[in-house]
């Protein structure tokens, strides 16, 4: 299985640099060295040798993403890294300005299917760029309005997964073109890494937000 179309090369090394950087991050974060280090080694040798291009059912990527994603909710909620300020736990979600500005280059290249872009089904640059615009005045904004755009973001956020998992060609499969470029190494580390770090944040500002005071 191949790509329709040969990615460029900024494409390709503006992921790695993003999902590199965000692990990078995430080790500061929550104190963890090895493990982000190690899970970003792993998904990446596995990507480059093609275990994901396999779409039968289940498909492998899918496969891997569930169990983990549910594994981190369970490890973030039990853990501190929400001891942060709300202001971090906010802006942070920024870096989704970022993979947005990738996914739609991917896709104005042909490489990424159209409906996983800001011009089709994902509308998660909203919560980049109100995360930019809110975080200076996290501290400050009733804990309704941040857990309202909380459960906002992570719904986007879930909205575009299951737009990606709709668009993989399985007979489940509902919107076309194929998604097929996350089984590709780097692509494969927008769910196996971006996706997840988001989806960590959005769990840690929850917990953070359960505190009898957040300040």
């Amino acid at each position: 299985m191949s790509l329709n179309v040969d990615p460029s090369t900024a494409l390709q090394v503006g992921f790695v640099a993003l999902a590199v950087g965000m692990t990078v991050f995430f080790s500061w974060w929550t104190g963890l060295r090895a493990i982000p280090i190690a899970w970003l080694a792993a998904t990446g040798i596995a990507s480059a040798l093609g275990v994901f291009q396999d779409f039968s059912l289940p498909p492998r990527l899918v496969l891997l993403f569930l169990p983990a994603a549910i594994a981190a909710t369970i490890f973030t909620w039990r853990a501190d890294w929400h001891q942060r300020p709300l202001s971090l736990l906010v802006g942070f979600q920024s870096f989704r300005i970022l993979v947005e500005i990738l996914i739609h280059r991917a896709a104005s290249e042909g490489v990424a299917p159209p409906q996983l872009s800001w011009e089709g089904r994902n509308l998660d640059i909203v919560t980049g760029v109100s995360a930019l615009l809110l975080a200076p005045v996290a501290s400050r904004l009733p804990r309704l309005v941040l857990h309202a755009w909380n459960a906002v973001g992570a719904g986007l956020l879930i909205n575009v997964v299951g737009v990606a998992v709709l668009s993989m060609p399985t007979p489940f499969q509902v919107f076309e073109p194929d998604n097929l470029w996350v089984g590709f190494f780097p692509f494969s580390w927008l769910p196996l890494i971006l996706v997840m770090i988001a989806w960590i944040g959005h769990v840690a500002l929850w917990k953070r937000l359960r505190q009898a005071s957040a300040v």
